[in-house]
């Protein structure tokens, strides 16, 4: 078995600095295949931060038999840190590992250490980036990272197997070099976190106005982030759009100007006035002579008002209201005073977040 251990300055990333600490320890395994019961560990690397400096530890099995102890001087040298933080560790490496462990007949304690996987990270935030898919590479594309290693862990386990045969030199320079920035990619991937930390923390908005556009107007809502985002990008959902910018993100939502209905609860208490086109009380509608009323149904228990409304997609804001039937989305009225109402403007972005988290 080899161990091979590289340094580098930690590079001038806000993110690098900001999400990755000391007692953080990436790691990524190679397999010779996706079963634990016929395949086996042959490479594993490690992520560390010392300070200003980055260490790359990687444990190497030069054939099948030095697995245990590959596996055991990793594990030794990841129990001096209380965080391990993986890509698909938890679906995968880990499950492999403590396989392959049981196969060597031991087990070590992996409940010891709090576990962050950064897979899963982009599964929260895969709606709102529009990821083709979740793959290292394809968010190192997004990120703009770039790589030297061109090849998929599938497609190096036949090189590990020639390599096995014959110890060249040219095949295991290939192998280590995909181990070492997978690794090192995934450090590069905390720059996703700037937008989780931005979607989880409390919202902070900076600015608020209405804007007008060809098509009417639109309430823009400018949110600060407490972290710079690496990429910008825009996100459109229904009546939402997102923009990342630099330093910030606006959401702009288009203010709907239209005669729109509110439906009553309770229509066996209303009666319907076709000439007029709404639902009246019982109680007024004795007024009224038979001729010119009919009994309300679901469908037409309404009055009808004519301002600015907002989109909402669940009761945020009451009465409710809707262009002609009752939809899963719904609107409230934008009083006056609505953009000078902190609360319900930050309740409002709130909910708009949550919509695009959510999906």
């Amino acid at each position: 078995m080899k161990q091979i251990h590289n340094t580098i300055p930690l590079p001038d990333d806000p993110y690098v600095q900001r999400y990755f600490s000391d007692s953080c320890a990436f790691f990524d395994i190679e397999t010779t295949g996706f079963s634990a019961k016929t395949a086996f560990v042959y490479l594993i690397g490690m992520a560390v931060r010392r300070g200003d400096t980055i260490h790359i530890y990687q444990f190497f099995a030069q054939n099948q038999a030095n697995e245990a102890e590959l596996i055991n001087c990793f594990y030794q040298k990841l129990c001096e840190f209380s965080t391990i933080i993986t890509f698909n560790g938890k679906g995968f490496d880990i499950p492999f590992l403590k396989a392959r462990e049981q196969v060597h007949g031991y087990s070590n304690n992996w409940e010891q250490f709090e576990s962050w996987d950064l897979y899963k990270t982009t599964g929260k935030l895969n709606n709102i980036l529009k990821l083709q898919n979740r793959k290292q590479k394809t968010i190192e594309r997004f990120l703009g990272i770039e790589r030297e290693d061109l090849y998929s862990g599938g497609d190096l386990i036949p090189v590990y197997f020639s390599y096995e045969k014959n110890q060249n030199a040219d095949l295991e320079e290939l192998l280590l070099l995909h181990n070492y920035e997978d690794v090192l990619g995934m450090t590069k991937l905390l720059a996703l976190l700037s937008y989780l930390e931005f979607l989880e923390t409390p919202i902070h908005i900076s600015h608020i106005c209405v804007q007008e556009h060809t098509k009417g107007q639109a309430l823009m809502l400018v949110l600060s982030s407490p972290i710079p985002f690496p990429k910008q990008t825009l996100y459109q959902k229904d009546f939402i759009n997102l923009k990342f910018r630099q330093k910030d993100v606006c959401l702009y939502i288009d203010i709907l100007h239209h005669e729109l209905r509110f439906y009553f609860e309770n229509y066996k208490d209303y009666y319907y006035l076709p000439d007029e086109d709404m639902a009246i009380h019982k109680s007024a509608a004795a007024f009224v002579d038979s001729s010119h009323k009919k009994k309300a149904t679901a469908a037409t228990c309404y009055t009808k008002r004519t301002g600015d409304f907002l989109p909402q997609a669940d009761t945020l804001f009451t009465p409710c209201f809707y262009p002609e039937k009752k939809t899963k989305n719904s609107y409230f009225e934008m009083q006056k005073n609505f953009i000078t109402d902190t609360d319900s403007v930050t309740a409002y972005a709130k909910h708009l977040l949550e919509i695009c988290y959510s999906n």
